[in-house]
């Protein structure tokens, strides 16, 4: 719960500083409880519309798979997405000359991603258009980034 009230207090620098302290594990742990709360009207949903004719055994195939595999994927979407965005951000501090290392971007990027998820998440459940979603991903984490490595100083 702590790092969700300092997530959504980005890009403040008593925020960041806090958030970067924190250990690789609690990130990760953070950023799939938060996808799993996010997402989880489509595990329901899901679960709740698979056809009522399936047999008994494809019908447990399908709860293990939305069970078990669907959380996997999570976790593997995470790393993967957080990573990609990340390169970016260094790339970004890179340009901007300042001293930051990839671990550190990767764990500001990590917590940075709360806002524009949550954004792109009711705007797809709101049934707006694709590209108004990606819009609300891309804009905020850009500026978030943007405004989290200008918090730390140039390279001397």
């Amino acid at each position: 719960m702590d790092s969700l009230k300092l997530s959504l207090r980005l890009p403040k620098k008593e925020a960041l500083f806090k958030l970067n302290r924190k250990g690789i594990t609690s990130t990760i742990g953070y950023l799939f409880t938060l996808l799993l709360v996010l997402f989880l009207p489509n595990i329901y949903s899901a679960i709740t519309t698979f056809e009522r004719e399936l047999t008994e055994v494809a019908r447990g195939l399908y709860m293990a798979q939305a069970l078990v595999f669907y959380p996997l994927l999570i976790i593997f979407l995470i790393i993967a997405g957080v990573t990609l965005i990340s390169g970016g951000g260094l790339l970004l501090s890179k340009v901007l000359k300042r001293k930051l290392r990839y671990q550190q971007v990767w764990k500001m990027t990590a917590y940075a991603l709360t806002l524009p998820l949550i954004f792109s998440t009711i705007s797809t459940y709101a049934g707006f258009p694709d590209y108004v979603t990606v819009l609300l991903f891309v804009v905020p984490i850009s500026y978030l980034l943007y405004k989290m490595i200008t918090v730390y100083p140039k390279r001397s």
